[in-house]
C-alpha cells in the first residue's frame, strides 16, 4: 500500500501545479511578474505605500520586503524611494500592467474552482486560522528559510500569538470573511504557512529547508552533487546547513575534487523527527480546527492530478528578492 503524503507535501504540489498552469501564458504575456511577487510584493503596493507597511499589507516580514522592494525595482516594476518608513514604493507602468493582468488571470481561473470541495475545504479551514498570513509561500528573509523568524519574540501564550523574528508583524484576522474573495492560489498558500509555523513551533529545523534538502541527505557521506538542486550548500563552511551544523562537506579520499556531503548528529536528528512532527502537526489540527474539515481538505487535495506529480515541489517557496 502506498504510503499517504504528508499533508504540507499535498499543499506544496497542488499549490505549485496551479502555479504552474497560471505562469504558462507569460510568455505571450510579456514582462508580467511571477505569481509570486504579484501576490507578496505588488498586489500590496496599490498608490503607493512605505516599505515597513507593505510587509503588513502582504503578511511578510519587513526584512524579506526590503530584499523584495529591491528586486522588483530591479526587475522594473517598483521604483522605491527614501522615506519615513523605509522605502516608499509605487508602481510602475509595468508593474500596474502585471497588477491587471494577475487579477484578471486569478478572477478567470478562480471561477473555474467556485464551489469545489478544493475551495469550500480549504475556506472552512483557512477561515478558522488566528492570523493572517502570505498569499504566496515566503521565508522570513532570503537567508533564513523559516515561515517567521524563530522565537526572538516569544510566544504569547494569551493571545496564542506564535514565537517570531522581530521584523515579522503578526496581523490577527478580523471577524469578517476573510476567505471568500482570496485567490485559491492564496488559500493553499495560507494552509502551507499556517502549518510551517506550526511545525516550527518545536526547535528543530524550518520545515521548508527540512523538506527539500534535510530529508534527503543521510549520515552517510553523499556526493554533493546528487544531493537535491538548489541545496545551498557550499562546502566553504558559510552556508546555512553548515554554519548551523545540520551538514558537514568533506573531500572524498579517492577523489579530492569530489566533494561529499553527510548530516551531523543534529542534521540526522532532524531528518529521522520530521515525519513525526508532520504527523503531530496534521492530528493537532483536526483536533483545533475539526476532524472533517481537515479530512475533506486532505480529501480534495488527494484527488488533485497535481498530488502525484513527483515533478512539482514538495515545498513550495519563493526567492522574491530576485524579482
Amino acid at each position: 500500500m502506498t504510503k499517504a503524503l504528508a499533508l504540507p507535501v499535498l499543499i506544496s504540489r497542488v499549490l505549485g501545479g496551479c502555479t504552474a498552469e497560471l505562469e504558462r501564458t507569460d510568455e505571450a504575456a510579456g514582462g508580467v511578474s511571477s505569481l509570486a511577487i504579484w501576490s507578496n510584493v505588488l498586489r500590496g503596493v496599490g498608490d503607493g505605500r512605505s516599505e515597513r507597511d507593505l510587509a503588513t499589507e502582504t503578511r511578510i516580514s519587513t526584512r524579506l520586503a526590503v530584499a523584495a522592494v529591491t528586486g522588483s525595482a530591479r526587475r522594473g516594476w517598483v521604483v522605491a524611494s527614501p522615506g519615513q518608513r523605509g522605502r516608499d514604493v509605487v508602481l510602475t507602468d509595468a508593474g500596474r500592467r502585471s497588477c491587471e493582468v494577475w487579477s484578471d488571470r486569478l478572477a478567470a481561473y478562480d471561477e473555474k474552482w467556485a464551489g469545489s470541495p478544493l475551495r469550500t475545504s480549504l475556506e472552512a479551514l483557512v477561515a478558522q486560522l488566528l492570523l493572517e498570513l502570505p498569499h504566496f509561500p515566503a521565508t522570513y528573509g532570503t537567508a533564513d528559510p523559516s515561515a517567521v523568524g524563530g522565537s526572538f519574540v516569544a510566544p504569547r501564550p494569551d493571545d496564542k500569538i506564535p514565537g517570531h523574528g522581530q521584523d515579522w508583524r503578526p496581523v490577527l484576522r478580523d471577524g469578517g470573511d476573510t476567505v471568500s474573495t482570496v485567490p485559491l492560489t492564496g488559500l493553499l498558500s495560507q494552509a502551507l504557512m499556517a502549518f510551517s509555523i506550526d511545525y516550527e513551533a518545536r526547535p528543530m529545523w524550518p520545515l521548508a529547508s527540512t523538506t527539500l534538502v534535510v530529508r534527503h541527505l543521510t549520515a552517510e557521506p553523499m556526493a554533493l552533487a546528487d544531493a537535491p538542486a538548489d541545496h545551498g550548500i557550499t562546502g566553504n563552511g558559510k552556508s546555512l546547513l553548515e554554519r548551523h551544523d545540520v551538514a558537514v562537506v568533506t573531500k572524498d579520499p579517492d577523489n579530492p575534487r569530489r566533494k561529499l556531503v553527510q548530516l551531523t548528529e543534529l542534521g540526522d536528528k532532524i531528518r529521522s523527527h520530521h515525519d513525526q512532527f508532520v504527523a503531530d502537526c496534521e492530528a493537532s489540527w483536526r483536533e483545533r480546527y475539526g476532524s472533517g474539515v481537515v479530512a475533506d481538505m486532505r480529501s480534495a487535495l488527494e484527488q488533485q492530478p497535481a498530488a502525484s506529480d513527483a515533478s512539482l515541489p514538495d515545498h513550495v517557496v519563493a526567492p522574491l528578492h530576485l524579482g
